[in-house]
């Protein structure tokens, strides 16, 4: 039946009205009795189908735990990203991601409902609650030197703060080079990795969690104060598959970007979203520390700090404490 079933959820989602069961099985070419039977199975699985008699099935609203099979019809007509690996629960979407990288040369997405071992940059926890954000790892396949991926943060970086900002008018910024803030609090982390070798880059995995429909009273004491989700700030709940979708559109145009462009092409413009510059702030990277001021990134992405003192430092990848 799973064949019937990806095909009739299929049908009903990309049709917005009433569809008879007995036009459904003509359509699909089943029975009218598998139609009933898939109908019954994603009412358990939480999807709300109308049903009038004499009209017949309409999808009224889909469940807030990814779907498979909507997932991949929302990924359908992307030029790169048109896979997902869909699952309920995962210790992480980056080990999984990792676990099927050698499965395929194409460009994937692995997506969760809820991770237990979610991670940030420098290991830290980062809390996935289910159903509550995007718990998402993208696997891409550039054919670049190592030396080019310096730059690959700010351009997706860029590309998360414009669907925020542009989508759904909620004013934020970078902090570099791959956080996302509304005002002093944290709403998106992402960790890049690569698998390469002395000829290239094979793989990149970036990680990507976004707070999308936490309540503030669901974050930890801790985070309480330091962290937000769009509904918060939207005052709405968010739709995770229309988030998704234009998300996953603006990687994709941000990736042609970074393979194309060099990253000078796009620095005022990331400047302009970044909010680290005119203060003094604590940037740690490995046993190096300095309290300073940033102001510069140079082309190849690093940023030029000015300490107290007035020396000058370059950071590739720094911790700043804001």
């Amino acid at each position: 039946m799973s064949k019937y079933k990806h095909e009739i959820v299929n049908y009903l989602y990309r049709n917005d009205e009433y569809l008879s069961g007995q036009h459904i099985a003509e359509t699909l070419n089943c029975s009218r009795v598998t139609v009933k039977k898939v109908i019954d199975q994603l009412r358990k699985e939480g999807f709300e189908i109308e049903s009038i008699s004499n009209k017949g099935y309409k999808i009224a609203k889909i469940p807030t735990t990814w779907q498979e099979d909507i997932v991949n019809i929302e990924l359908k007509d992307n030029l790169l990203l048109n896979r997902a690996i869909v699952q309920t629960q995962v210790d992480s979407t980056q080990i999984l991601a990792k676990a099927h990288v050698n499965d395929t040369d194409n460009h994937f997405i692995v997506l969760s409902d809820e991770q237990t071992k979610g991670r940030g940059r420098f290991n830290r926890e980062w809390s996935s609650l289910k159903s509550k954000g995007l718990w998402m790892s993208v696997v891409l396949r550039p054919d670049i030197p190592i030396q080019k991926m310096s730059t690959f943060n700010l351009f997706i970086s860029l590309a998360i703060q414009e669907v925020i900002e542009q989508h759904y008018h909620i004013q934020c910024k970078i902090k570099w080079p791959n956080d996302i803030y509304i005002g002093n609090k944290k709403v998106c982390g992402f960790l890049t990795e690569m698998i390469a070798d002395t000829d290239g880059v094979n793989a990149i995995i970036c990680g990507i969690g976004i707070n999308l429909n936490q309540t503030q009273e669901e974050f930890d004491k801790v985070n309480q104060s330091r962290a937000t989700s769009l509904n918060i700030e939207n005052g709405k709940p968010i739709e995770p598959y229309q988030f998704l979708s234009v998300l996953i559109k603006a990687i994709e145009q941000r990736y042609d970007q970074f393979l194309n462009l060099p990253f000078s092409e796009i620095k005022e413009l990331y400047k302009s979203k970044s909010m680290i510059w005119n203060k003094t702030l604590t940037y740690t990277e490995g046993n190096k520390q300095i309290v300073g001021r940033a102001i510069d990134i140079q082309d190849n992405g690093f940023l030029t700090v000015i300490s107290e003192d007035g020396d000058l430092h370059q950071f590739m990848s720094a911790d700043i404490e804001i």
